[in-house]
């Protein structure tokens, strides 16, 4: 019976649920900012899971294979940091709205009026906007994917697990006379 390499839909599925969660959790979130710390996270997560699972039978992991891997990660990822995103926003300017301040910055006359119109609608009255969330979806699944790719190559290298192959010292040859 030939081994078979494990499938990358449940290694990608883990570690887009850590990307994609991790991501959108408010304080949490802020780890990002150390280069998309979580989204590199959730592609170095992937990888694991997928080497563990790979049979050593097979030779080593391809960097084709593993890239593969980051991308799956990161468009699921990218998915699910949307969707957790929308309704935690949702809530948070359920909280905020109920703050006058904010509506006394905007009514600064130096603000154009489309854009303050836009950000009364936004922020204040928590309205959800279709644009923003296909916006905001697009800008995670370029981040996502980009970094979550990073992140399974970075894997790759940490937790491929090292064949040594059997070493041969070349054979001794005497020195040459000198003349």
């Amino acid at each position: 019976m030939n081994p078979q390499k494990p499938g990358l839909v449940m290694p990608a599925l883990f570690g887009a649920v850590f990307l994609g969660v991790t991501s959108a959790f408010p304080i949490v979130q802020f780890v990002n900012c150390a280069c998309c710390a979580l989204v590199i996270g959730g592609g170095m997560i992937a990888a694991y899971l997928y080497i563990r699972d790979y049979p050593q039978q097979l030779g080593p992991i391809s960097y084709g294979d593993i890239a593969l891997l980051g991308i799956l990660t990161g468009v699921i990822g990218a998915f699910i940091w949307t969707a957790v995103d929308i309704p935690l926003n949702l809530l948070k300017l359920q909280f905020t709205s109920g703050l006058g301040g904010l509506e006394e910055i905007l009514d600064d006359p130096s603000i154009p009026p489309a854009a303050r119109e836009f950000m009364k609608e936004f922020l204040i009255k928590g309205g959800f906007s279709l644009a923003m969330a296909l916006f905001s979806f697009l800008v995670n699944v370029l981040i996502s994917v980009i970094f979550a790719t990073i992140g399974s190559i970075i894997g790759l290298a940490l937790f491929q697990k090292q064949s040594t192959p059997n070493y041969t010292p070349p054979p001794q040859t005497p020195p040459a006379p000198q003349a």
